[in-house]
């Protein structure tokens, strides 16, 4: 399984325009890791995670295709994981040529949020409707958590992230049948019940991304504090969720008590984990 990180910020990118803080005055000057893109990831050559605003650029930007992409899976619908254009680019008065269908899946709540900022960005009419996604050649799945999908190469257990509640957001375990990941952004925390879930499967995880949206000195609340990251890590090192051999990675960082990429990664690797950055690719 090969990972790619696309983007690894929240939902201002990195650094944010207007800001002088010490985080994005760092980032302006090293540049580098330092830089980010509102996060997203690219398993293998055909599953996405999350269909962002900077997912396009992003790739291009690293020679990356995502033309081979059969597979999405949305966390949410906010504006920094979610960009209506992308799917309206696929119908055929756009002049594109897509090479294969796209599966779109996510929670009811999130796939009727999006649906709602499709339909004012054009008048095609709703994605929920089968001659709409015909014509945008998709596929609109409806995900539940805890239950267990398979497309393709792959099975997808859907777990309920602690963020943006209203819209069922979800968080994901993948296996392409050789090796699995845990992707945990964007969320407050894990749930005591998907804690339960993933140790009674018995199956660790080759790789796990976890939310850090705020540095050092920030508490959680709506996304995962450093603080917060590195317990949930130790958590899943206790629980006997990660693999031998395997990694984990934070995203989805924004300034607030960021440290310069380097020092973050000093600080992330004394506690067992590491600080993923746009353009990070990851073979397990």
């Amino acid at each position: 399984m090969d990972i790619r990180f696309l983007g690894t910020a929240a939902s201002p990118a990195m650094p944010l325009p207007f800001c002088v803080c010490a985080g994005c005055k760092t980032a302006r000057k090293e540049g580098g890791k330092n830089v980010r893109r509102r996060s997203a990831c690219l398993v293998n050559t055909d599953l996405l995670l999350d269909l962002g605003p900077d997912v396009p650029s992003a790739a291009a930007s690293r020679g990356w295709s995502l033309t081979r992409v059969e597979l999405c899976l949305q966390t949410h619908p906010h504006a920094d994981h979610f960009d209506p254009e992308l799917l309206i680019s696929r119908h055929p008065e756009w002049g594109g040529a897509v090479r294969a269908p796209l599966v779109f899946a996510g929670s009811r709540k999130t796939l009727e949020a999006l649906d709602a900022v499709f339909q004012r960005q054009c008048d095609y009419g709703s994605l929920l409707e089968k001659p709409v996604q015909e014509v945008l050649s998709l596929e609109i799945t409806e995900l539940e958590p805890f239950r267990e999908i398979s497309r393709g190469r792959y099975s997808i257990i859907p777990y309920p992230a602690n963020h943006a509640r209203e819209f069922d957001s979800l968080v994901y375990a993948v296996s392409d049948g050789e090796k699995s990941l845990f992707y945990g952004t964007d969320t407050a925390g894990i749930d005591s019940e998907v804690w339960d879930h993933m140790v009674a499967r018995g199956r660790a995880f080759d790789a796990v991304v976890l939310d850090q949206t705020y540095g050092l000195g920030f508490p959680s609340s709506d996304h995962l504090s450093a603080e917060g990251t590195a317990a949930a890590v130790s958590r899943f090192r206790e629980l006997g969720l990660l693999a031998p051999g395997s990694c984990v990675f934070a995203t989805h960082l924004s300034h607030e008590g960021i440290l310069e990429h380097n020092q973050m990664e000093r600080w992330a690797l004394e506690r067992g984990y590491n600080i993923a950055y746009d353009g990070l690719m990851l073979t397990l």
